[in-house]
């Protein structure tokens, strides 16, 4: 079966869908070295949706291709056979307002919404109504100057996710940290950084958490693999719901044995699915640029890598590099692992 990938960065999805024994093809914003190991064809698109539908539907058609929307896309308005979440359904849960709205509704506990009187320095979060990946999130300052905005009681907590797929019943796969603001990886503030699998609270926090996630998921209408982000302070507090693929992906499968997009077919297609326990810890990190980088060796096919830039691309600070990967028996062993494919990468480039 010929499937279509949509999405900002769809190098993970395209790599378990190629594995789970699809033939694929990709239309994405980023066109990363490894992602021509597993696609048949790679188009970059940009940021006209209209174009992006337009040309979604063609390709489709032209490949007798089921499309799966992944980051960025979710919500894409295409009339095709969409392998995964409605994007009608989809667009319910990216308006964070809106999607707070139900979940008030639903009662269940998220950081509390507030007015911009309301709002204190250093007690409040300010982020978009769309986007994730803690772009544009920041702690309040009263010169928010910001359009489309929400502010939110500030939680300290931990920030983590439960990975589900969503059928006739929906299904916890995996429990997973998410690494927010990690400076060995040049990432500050809230900004995603990754994630390491598994998770592991105490029992009870385990179960409230896996109710509260299936629950959340409950509250729409979802198809295959979908994501439920929290912070863990007294209580589980859904920060948002995430209706296609996860950066978690890849640790998962490392830390499971399992892969992903085949169980987002089962889910799919109302399959029952047999849910593994892990078998090691994993992580997939991002490295973002401290300084304006030039690639000047390109490490597509080492598995320790992944997102690989492609050789004479340059970027800038702040941006994203690359995807490390690891697995071990602690948190501690993959860590240290990570911070030392970190050093190789470093080592083969060169500033710009």
């Amino acid at each position: 079966m010929r499937v279509l990938i949509v999405g900002t960065n769809v190098r993970n999805v395209a790599e378990s869908a190629r594995k789970a024994g699809y033939e694929v093809y990709t239309l994405t914003k980023y066109v990363d070295a490894d992602l021509r190991i597993y696609a048949e064809r790679v188009e970059r698109i940009g940021e006209d949706k209209e174009r992006v539908e337009k040309r979604v539907k063609e390709l489709a058609e032209e490949l007798n291709a089921g499309v799966v929307l992944t980051t960025g896309f979710e919500d894409l308005k295409v009339d095709v056979e969409v392998l995964g979440c409605d994007p009608r359904e989809a667009a319910k849960a990216t308006n964070k307002l809106k999607f707070y709205r139900t979940l008030e509704k639903a009662g269940i506990p998220f950081p509390e919404l507030l007015s911009q009187d309301e709002a204190k320095e250093g007690e409040t979060i300010v982020k978009p109504r769309r986007g994730g990946g803690g772009e544009n999130v920041k702690l309040f300052r009263n010169d928010a100057t910001q359009k489309d905005i929400i502010f939110q009681r500030y939680i300290d907590g931990i920030p983590c996710s439960v990975s589900l797929i969503a059928g006739k019943e929906v299904y916890a796969i995996s429990i997973n940290r998410i690494l927010a603001g990690w400076r060995d990886m040049n990432a500050d503030g809230f900004k995603y950084a990754g994630n390491f699998a598994p998770f592991i609270p105490d029992p009870e926090m385990r179960r409230e958490l896996i109710k509260t996630a299936i629950e959340t998921v409950e509250l729409f209408d979802f198809s295959g693999s979908v994501g439920v982000d929290f912070i863990l302070a007294d209580e589980p507090y859904v920060l948002e719901v995430n209706p296609r693929f996860q950066g978690s992906l890849d640790c998962i499968e490392w830390s499971c044995d399992i892969n992903l997009f085949r169980l987002h077919m089962l889910g799919v297609n109302g399959k029952k699915i047999d849910v593994q326990k892990p078998k090691r810890f994993a992580a997939r990190t991002i490295l973002f640029a401290d300084r304006r980088i030039e690639i000047k060796v390109s490490p597509a096919g080492n598995p320790f890598f992944a997102d690989v830039p492609c050789r004479g691309d340059v970027y800038d600070k702040e941006w994203p590099l690359i995807s490390i990967l690891a697995s071990g028996n602690s948190r501690e062993e993959i860590f240290d692992k990570i911070l030392k494919r970190r050093d190789l990468f470093m080592k083969m480039q060169h500033s710009a």
